[in-house]
């Protein structure tokens, strides 16, 4: 191609990207969904805070205790009342130690279980319970309560209720409080990863964990713009062939420089709505802190999410782009064979499964169902379809050497030149085909009339 058809070709995709951004961007559907992801986003990073404003602000569960003659060795009202409320603050991202200004749970004794009773059943008491003695000497809980047994409420109680059995047998048995802690004091415990530390790599349990969170929050965000963006590219061939706007357009601009433009167009709008999106949960997410004292009380900082580093987001921006280039590419290719916006997931459904099999793999990986340092994940992660999704998983975790980003990232550019020559292919020749049901033989006849 020489210089100025390569200024012509170039002209046309920023002339076609331009529109398609303007066009899309101005529409009420886009200001109304990036107004809601934005809303939705930041009241999801501010869960932590939001639950623990909510729980101050609502009224404490009240509980009654009934002990009779068990004559416990404990203060069975106070040690429930603390390990409830110590479970609540662990849910709501309290720190640990932290006094409750505003206990979730009120624990109190009574001396008249029928009263007790009659409270529970008019909803002035979440749940009695009753101690006594079992034959072996051990105490023996009961619970009268509205609550379904598997409900939370009433698994805390449970768990509490345990502990309270285990001070008491301790006692029973001579062992001083003092001494009791120490029995449970848990061991010390080095944890030495043999997987490579690459970039992001985790070096403690901690960040372990909050690397195996980001790279799922991140997996996630690559699926969803895959998903959402490269929907938006396959209808906007549809819509502008069914409306026999393309065959004008096609005048003035080759089917692969309309295509290159649109998926230009489409791809610079999801980066900008994601870019208003992120700004405030970024926010959210640096001052929870700060916001947290401010609304609640106390002191904050400025901290980075743990797992949470500058070579990870930087790898993320990049198999960001690059994966919604190559399912772009092959999601504008595929719409062109149909011409109505009711054949579009049957036609785009194969990539459709492709793509949600790595983020099921990357899912999968980051929660533990499957082993993130297996040699099938390291392969599948080097799979230019799943890659996006995979490499970004184990590189959150620190499962690989600083080569294998690298590699992949060139792999998917490579693949991303080969979709672009299928697509541009079916494009040019799916455009201008009407009235015909996709199938593996409209594809074919795609090929050959390209």
């Amino acid at each position: 191609m020489t210089g100025t058809g390569l200024r012509a070709t170039l002209r046309n995709v920023v002339t076609i990207a331009r529109r398609e951004y303007l066009w899309r961007g101005r529409s009420r559907t886009f200001a109304i969904s990036t107004i809601i992801l934005a809303v939705l986003a930041t009241a999801v990073a501010l869960a932590p805070t939001l639950l623990r404003a909510f729980n101050e602000l609502g009224t404490a569960d009240k509980i009654a205790v009934y002990a009779d003659d068990a004559n416990p060795n404990v203060d069975v009202a106070a040690a429930l009342s603390a390990l409830l409320n110590a479970s609540t603050a662990s849910t709501t991202g309290q720190a640990a130690g932290q006094p409750a200004q505003h206990p979730s749970y009120e624990v109190s004794t009574v001396t008249d279980v029928a009263a007790a009773r009659a409270a529970v059943e008019s909803g002035e008491l979440k749940a009695l319970v009753t101690l006594s003695r079992a034959t072996n000497g051990d105490l023996a809980f009961g619970v009268y309560s509205k609550l379904i047994p598997y409900e939370r409420t009433a698994q805390i109680v449970q768990q509490a209720a345990a502990s309270v059995a285990i001070t008491d047998r301790l006692a029973r048995a001579g062992i001083p409080p003092g001494d009791q802690a120490a029995l449970f004091a848990p061991p010390t415990f080095d944890f030495e990863s043999a997987a490579p530390s690459g970039p992001g790599g985790a070096a403690t349990i901690e960040e372990f964990v909050g690397g195996s969170i980001v790279g799922f929050a991140l997996t996630i965000a690559i699926f969803i713009a895959i998903m959402v963006y490269g929907q938006w590219v396959a209808m906007s061939v549809v819509e502008e062939k069914s409306s026999r706007v393309m065959e004008i357009v096609l005048g003035a601009a080759r089917p692969v420089e309309l295509m290159s433009g649109k998926v230009v167009g489409v791809g610079l709008l999801g980066l900008t709505q994601y870019a208003i999106v992120f700004i405030p949960v970024a926010l959210a997410m640096l001052l929870q802190d700060r916001i947290a004292a401010a609304l609640l009380g106390g002191t904050g900082s400025v901290d980075l999410p743990v797992g949470l580093s500058v070579p990870l987001l930087v790898a993320f921006g990049i198999f960001f782009v690059l994966g919604f280039l190559l399912y772009a590419c092959l999601y504008a290719g595929a719409a062109s064979l149909v011409s109505r916006q009711e054949d579009v997931n049957q036609v785009v459904g194969p990539l459709t499964l492709i793509s949600t099999l790595g983020y099921i793999i990357a899912v999968w990986a980051s929660t533990g169902l499957l082993e993130m340092g297996s040699t099938a994940i390291q392969i599948l992660s080097f799979v230019p379809f799943l890659s996006p999704y995979l490499m970004l998983s184990r590189m959150a975790t620190g499962q690989v050497e600083p080569w294998e980003p690298v590699l992949a990232i060139v792999l998917l550019i490579v693949t991303i030149v080969g979709a672009l020559w299928v697509a541009g292919r079916l494009y040019a020749a799916g455009v201008l085909m009407y009235g015909q049901k996709p199938s593996l033989g409209t594809l074919v006849a795609a090929f050959r009339t390209s």
